[in-house]
């Protein structure tokens, strides 16, 4: 919080027209051979002096003062928490961009979508929205150093409610994502042992239909047909079917036993809440405020873990699956595009949808992490580097993956697109996967190693998000800064209880409703404004001219053109797209209601309802000038609180 400390100064010397004088000193200190800003202090000194008014011309004299005594005011401004170094930095955005969503999301996408054929459109994706974004939403966090309710409202007033909509935006996500790594962490627990549960049929939950497929003989195999477990409408039915249907255990496990998911009707009977979840869940917020609560200093030293064993993992996995019989079959899959597909524009939008996932610009966590960075730091290659490795690591998930399921269309005698059920991704990661890893030499070692990943995946994005939620609260109010250890526990616990519709036993009903609705279209429209905002509102040249004066370079025209006109046309072309989509939202054979897709909608336009707040409040706040000149300025920079900015920096620009 700000100081304001006065001091009375006696002194016996002449001082010369010493009338409001304004000078300014900056504190550095060097530490571990880093240099970090302290503090900032502007002083201003005012003279008093017995001396005669009448003895003096102001207009032809200087004014001479003696035996004066000056009131000095001086405020310091707080110091902003930093990291503890680069490396940190690093590992935290590339933990963040390296998240489920290139284990969990990307491969499925790539199986949905045509295998290789998904990778061609990822790629441009990623070059034209991706980098851009991150770069921008970086420097834009270092810059103004503030969380991203407060930094949007520095830049343009009417504009404040971009960051009021990545908080919620976010918060929906941290939902049902949080849920996601409770379903890691309760098959971690099940992974101690010598034979994996999913991989048996014996236990009491099993159906009569239930198969241990991956251990079936030829025979078998050739009579028996594998459905995935919600494709079933009863099992009383089954006896009408003239062929053997099979659901494999490992189905059964995930959708009978953990999720419970067969007790449940729907959305309107969601069932009981599963206990054994909600004590994975709890433990998942316990482990990330143990971690996060102290700032980003702590959180540090958590991702020199979380953010370097998944990398270590999927490189022994790989070395693993590239031993397997048919991994060359699935890898083929994987890399050899299907250039039909290209023609499919549901193709492109579920490339660029998958950028918006994992990358995550618009949740805010990138400018809020960049915003404890110095406004120096180099985040053009910090972008870069980030990307590259967001990239490696959804190629190495994919060859994980993919080769896996090679393996198991050559035990299967099936085609590789037969393998897995359709319109789930999570049965990637919880059900084939799974259930490869039970056929490996040592199954307990290597089902801990890939569960692990998937949790450390998940918990650094978590960190983001939880991160970026309590920074934009804790920048607008203080109060929560002063007590960060007290607000983070209670926005934690609130969390939780959000959650607990998510660990029922229709939980996943809520986790698939939430995934499809809290991000697209409403998180597009988030980037697009960002890129607006910051180009034409604060004006492109203003830009370009603040990163020459912090970074010592200025973006190059690809950047220009990304960021002005590429970016905003192409979200506006995906968001058109994406409504254009009337495919029913199915999970199995239950199709969602007509009510939850129009309140799905709903939720939606909630998001962005922020951004239309603050343009009205803005406009009807301006009650000068005519209603173009009240137009005018509803979309004109903060230059006042720019310039206040710069000075306190001690940089000007051309504004």
């Amino acid at each position: 919080m700000t100081e304001l400390t006065t001091r009375i100064i006696s002194s016996e010397k002449d001082v010369a027209r010493l009338v409001n004088i304004e000078f300014r000193k900056e504190s550095l200190q060097v530490k571990d051979n880093s240099v970090s800003e302290q503090a900032t202090i502007t002083t201003t000194s005012t003279a008093f002096s017995n001396a005669s008014p009448s003895s003096y011309n102001s207009d032809t004299e200087p004014i001479v003062f003696r035996n004066t005594t000056y009131i000095e005011t001086v405020t310091t401004i707080p110091v902003r928490e930093q990291w503890t170094n680069k490396v940190e930095f690093l590992l935290s955005v590339i933990g963040y961009v390296v998240d489920l969503g290139n284990v969990w999301r990307f491969p499925y996408m790539c199986f949905d979508n045509g295998g290789g054929a998904f990778l061609i459109p990822y790629m441009i994706f990623l070059c034209v929205i991706g980098i851009p974004m991150l770069y921008l939403e970086l420097f834009l966090g270092q810059y103004y150093r503030c969380g991203n309710i407060t930094l949007w409202s520095h830049i343009s007033p009417s504009m404040k409610g971009i960051g009021i909509s990545s908080f919620l935006i976010v918060t929906t996500v941290t939902l049902f994502y949080t849920t996601i790594i409770a379903h890691a962490v309760f098959y971690l627990f099940a992974s101690f042992r010598e034979i994996m549960p999913w991989s048996l049929c014996s236990h009491s939950w099993n159906t009569p239909n239930c198969a241990e497929r991956m251990h079936l003989n030829e025979y078998d195999l050739n009579e028996t047909n594998f459905i995935e477990f919600d494709q079933l409408t009863s099992y009383t039915n089954i006896t009408n079917i003239t062929f053997i249907q099979k659901t494999s255990s490992a189905d059964e496990y995930y959708n009978i036993y953990m999720l419970g998911i067969n007790k449940s009707s729907g959305l309107t009977h969601l069932g009981n809440i599963k206990i054994d979840l909600l004590l994975c869940l709890i433990s998942i917020f316990i482990l990330m405020y143990i971690c996060i609560y102290r700032g980003v200093k702590s959180t540090g030293k958590a991702v020199y873990v979380t953010a370097i064993l998944p990398y270590l993992v999927l490189i022994i996995l790989l070395i693993q699956g590239l031993t397997l019989k048919g991994s060359r079959v699935g890898i083929q899959y994987f890399l050899k595009p299907n250039f039909q597909k290209l023609k499919d524009m549901k193709v492109w939008f579920s490339a660029a949808n998958q950028i918006f996932f994992t990358l995550g610009p618009g949740l805010s966590v990138l400018t809020t992490y960049g915003s404890y960075n110095l406004p120096t730091n180099n985040c053009y290659y910090d972008a870069l580097i980030a990307v590259l490795a967001n990239f490696i690591a959804s190629f190495l998930a994919g060859f994980v993956v993919f080769s896996g399921l090679g393996h198991m269309a050559y035990r299967l005698k099936k085609h590789i697109t037969n393998v897995v059920g359709q319109g789930q991704g999570a049965s990637l990661s919880f059900i084939a996967y799974p259930e490869i890893l039970a056929t490996f030499k040592y199954p307990t070692f290597f089902s801990i190693l890939f569960f692990l990943m998937v949790i450390n995946l998940g918990l650094d994005s978590d960190f983001g998000g939880l991160e970026a939620m309590y920074t934009a609260l804790s920048d607008e109010y203080p109060l929560l800064k002063r007590n960060r250890k007290y607000g983070m526990l209670i926005m934690c616990g609130l969390l939780i209880l959000a959650c607990l519709p998510t660990v029922t036993q229709g939980g996943n009903y809520i986790v698939q409703f939430l995934d499809k609705f809290s991000t697209a279209p409403s998180l597009m429209l988030i980037v697009m404004l960002e890129a607006i905002t910051a180009t034409w509102i604060y004006g492109i040249k203003n830009l370009v001219n603040d990163m020459r004066l912090n970074l010592g370079f200025e973006p190059n025209l690809f950047f220009r053109v990304a960021w002005t006109i590429l970016c905003p046309f192409i979200v506006i072309s995906l968001m058109i797209l994406s409504l254009t989509y009337s495919d029913p939202l199915i999970y199995g054979n239950y199709e969602y209601p007509q009510w939850s897709i129009i309140f799905g909608w709903c939720l939606n336009i909630c998001f962005i309802l922020p951004v239309l707040f603050y343009i009205l409040q803005t406009f009807f706040q301006c009650t000068h000038g005519t209603m173009r000149e009240r137009l005018q300025q509803l979309f004109r920079a903060n230059k006042t609180s720019s310039i206040k900015w710069q000075q306190e920096n001690g940089r000007t620009a051309n504004i």
